[in-house]
């Protein structure tokens, strides 16, 4: 829509948290991207609050004049104190208001205040004192429902905290909260001020009634504590969350949250489950004290939370759910749990890999295959392991990995060894005839392979391909023949067959516009269901060693970027950085300047570096290298 010349008059607007958007996030590339191409972008980069804006703040919030000396002098005051966060500015005058130093005089119609009195408190408080005296002004079950709600997250439902109230002893809360507590009433008035939005009346605590529920509910909303949207509640900021939760006695907490746990656990629908899943299991791995029984059912817990976390791409917190589950079945979980500690032992050694924790992936494999199980049930540790062994470099081991798992599955496995003309051109010839001319439409809608054998076989093919075309590549068009014989006559499958016939064609076999057709039917293959893990290395190989043969390599540059957002996605981190490592080359080849190439370069190099991609890293550092010396940086300063 940006690059669409027929649209003339198009604003968009997009806002991010600077701290979360890292140079070698796909959207800093996509911004570089846009800039490149002349797109008019203007940056604006919002902080807090000047003392010039935030005496106009406070004067709107008490309905006064910002050239008032006295609006001027509290202004400047409370500035100082938050830094000029609005959001604590507001909340500052707010416990002004709440602690009666701030009042509204009807004669004058006016808000007072004594100059000396507020100094006083400002002085003495800070923003987590003032939230927490704010919540001791509270109503009891108001803030309960807040002390369980920090419990489950920034973000939680009303259901399961009304649940939780439900289950929870009156004992059971009043052991777990701070005996400092205080039920101080809340002031009201009638102005119709800012200040005033949140006026209620204090009472005591009442019982667990549907009515006490939603007057809780309607003071922490009208209070500004948190945000509430039909189901879903929101605290409006992580020190209100902070404040909530030191409601709960220190000792207290761990056992707290693994009670509210496991009421969630045995009271929630599966509907309910599954949608606050993280909530409750992260509540669940605090509990001290656990049977047997539970310690089974945390275990199938936290690999289910962690499969869901590998799912959306945040490995580094699927990692600890998985090393939560096999803590909870400790070193008996292979006799009594056999196939839950296989898949957090498989999930975890993938998930170690993806994070670059090299050290606890060995353990994991080790640990695997040192027991006695099929071929078909070390598959994901054997596929982990030649895919590791291939990203630190160890090109020979990492063959004879793949070569090894291929023979345990009785499949054909080609020799490890120097191929002839002759063999390749044989082969060749032999895989043309089964192809018969199929269009790229008739190859993408061949059958889904369905035989798992043959898809374990052409994944470890795909590792082979791309350890041969380094250290063998003689051995690299009989390996494709066989992906691609595979396909013919069992289905596809999500692999990168046909886009590597592809590279073949277009390049030694000088037949590009057939090779192009090869890279069109792997692209429509992706389209099918569960192929999208083959996206990024399609992508790699078709943008790199197809398409530019007929088309400008211009057109590859954002395609190879997709290749890498896609990659970091479904965890194909290793193929993504390949996608980053060609769209390197290509800025230098298609004339990009030599100063947005570094910053892309030097992007890039953060990228492979936290995923501990050594040999990336390297081919990166050598582009960098260049693009400095051209531009006549000393690359040894």
């Amino acid at each position: 829509i940006i690059l669409d010349g027929e649209i003339p008059r198009l604003l968009i607007v997009g806002a991010y948290r600077e701290d979360e958007v890292p140079d070698h996030h796909p959207l800093a590339f996509h911004i570089r991207e846009l800039k490149q191409m002349n797109v008019s972008i203007t940056e604006i980069k919002i902080g807090n609050l000047s003392v010039d804006y935030a005496v106009p703040l406070v004067a709107e919030a008490l309905g006064m004049d910002d050239d008032d000396i006295k609006v001027k002098s509290l202004a400047e005051t409370i500035h100082k104190k938050t830094e000029g966060n609005p959001f604590f500015m507001l909340m500052f005058l707010r416990s002004l208001y709440d602690e009666k130093l701030l009042q509204y005089n009807f004669g004058t119609m006016k808000w007072t205040w004594d100059d000396d009195a507020v100094n006083s408190k400002i002085v003495t408080e800070n923003v987590a004192s003032v939230l927490v005296n704010k919540m001791n002004r509270l109503q009891g079950g108001t803030q309960r429902m807040l002390m369980i709600g920090s419990c489950l997250g920034a973000t939680f439902r009303l259901s399961a905290v009304i649940e939780v109230m439900k289950n929870l002893s009156r004992v059971e809360m009043r052991d777990s909260m701070r005996s400092v507590l205080s039920t101080a009433s809340i002031m009201g008035s009638s102005s119709t001020s800012l200040l005033t939005s949140g006026q209620t009346n204090s009472s005591t605590d009442r019982d667990g009634s549907v009515s006490s529920y939603a007057s809780s509910i309607d003071e922490f909303e009208e209070e500004g504590l948190c945000e509430v949207d039909e189901e879903e509640c929101r605290f409006v900021h992580d020190q209100i969350q902070s404040a909530a939760f030191e409601l709960i006695r220190p000792e207290q907490r761990d056992s707290f949250r693994g009670r509210i746990g496991s009421i969630l656990l045995q009271s929630l629908s599966p509907q309910e489950l599954e949608a606050c899943l993280f909530q409750v299991v992260g509540l669940l791995n605090c509990a001290s004290q656990i049977t047997d029984k539970e310690r089974d059912e945390l275990a199938r817990m936290n690999l289910k939370a962690g499969i869901k976390a590998s799912t959306n791409a945040a490995f580094d917190t699927a990692k600890v759910y998985f090393k939560a589950g096999r803590e909870a079945l400790g070193s008996k979980g292979w006799e009594g749990n056999y196939g839950t500690i296989l898949d957090l032992c498989s999930h975890g050694a993938n998930a170690c890999f993806l994070t670059g924790d090299f050290d606890t992936m060995n353990e994991l494999i080790d640990e695997v295959l040192s027991k006695d199980i099929d071929t078909k049930e070390s598959y994901r540790v054997s596929d982990i392991k030649v895919k590791s062994l291939l990203t630190v470099g160890k090109m020979n081991e990492s063959i004879d990995a793949a070569l090894e798992f291929r023979r345990q599955l009785g499949l054909p496995t080609p020799q490890r060894k120097p191929m002839s003309k002759f063999t390749i051109i044989r082969e060749y010839i032999r895989v043309n005839r089964l192809l018969k001319n199929k269009s790229a439409e008739d190859i993408a809608n061949l059958p889904v392979l369905d035989d798992e054998r043959f898809d374990m076989g052409n994944r470890m093919n795909e590792h082979l391909a791309a350890c041969v075309y380094l250290v063998e590549p003689t051995m690299l068009p009989l390996i494709i023949f066989q992906l691609i014989t595979t396909s013919l006559k069992h289905g596809v499958n999500a692999s990168s067959a046909f886009a590597s016939l592809g590279l073949l064609l277009c390049g030694p076999f000088d037949k590009p516009h057939q090779g192009c057709e090869m890279a069109k039917a792997a692209e429509l293959i992706l389209e099918k269901p569960g192929m999208r893990s083959a996206a990024s290395y399609t992508a790699f190989i078709t943008q790199s060693y197809c398409y530019h043969w007929v088309s400008p390599l211009q057109n590859t540059m954002a395609p190879l970027l997709k290749g890498y957002q896609v990659g970091l996605e479904i965890g194909d981190t290793d193929r993504a950085c390949y996608c980053l490592i060609s769209r390197g080359y290509h800025l230098f080849y298609i004339g990009r300047g030599l100063d947005s190439i570094q910053n892309e370069l030097e992007a890039s190099i953060q990228v492979v570096t936290q995923l501990k991609q050594d040999i990336a890293r390297l081919r990166i550092i050598i582009l960098l290298t260049t693009a400095k010396k051209l531009r006549g940086i000393d690359v040894e300063a």
